[in-house]
């Protein structure tokens, strides 16, 4: 339980700062729009220290993302895996997108295949 916990916090803490860092946020503009010090902002991006779900809804919403996206992956359920494609593809037009999906149906075809 307690190696869950702690691939749990730094999956966590890897989200949050890798998000913060797109934004161009520091530690201490998170910080200060969730109300909170510098020195726990950085426990929760190294992982020591998990916030509360609902501390977790307020850093999703400062961060304009899914709640789900914080956690995505530290989820071994489809759908968390189906949001983390969907935040990979998104960014790719409608062509490329349309391959990718023909590229991956091939790969799951051999894949399922391959188990038989």
């Amino acid at each position: 339980m307690n190696d869950e916990i702690t691939a749990l916090g730094q999956v966590l803490g890897r989200n949050i700062a890798n998000r913060r860092k797109e934004l161009a946020l520091t530690q201490a503009n998170l910080a200060e729009r969730l109300g909170t010090d510098v020195v726990t902002i950085s426990r929760f991006e190294r992982g020591s220290n998990l916030p509360s779900l609902l501390r977790c809804q307020q850093i999703a919403e400062v961060l304009a993302m899914p709640l789900a996206q914080l956690l995505s992956e530290s989820s071994s359920q489809l759908s968390d895996q189906a949001l983390q494609l969907e935040q990979y593809i998104s960014s790719l037009d409608g062509k490329d997108r349309a391959f990718l999906i023909d590229m991956v149906k091939a790969w799951c075809g051999h894949l399922k295949y391959d188990q038989h």
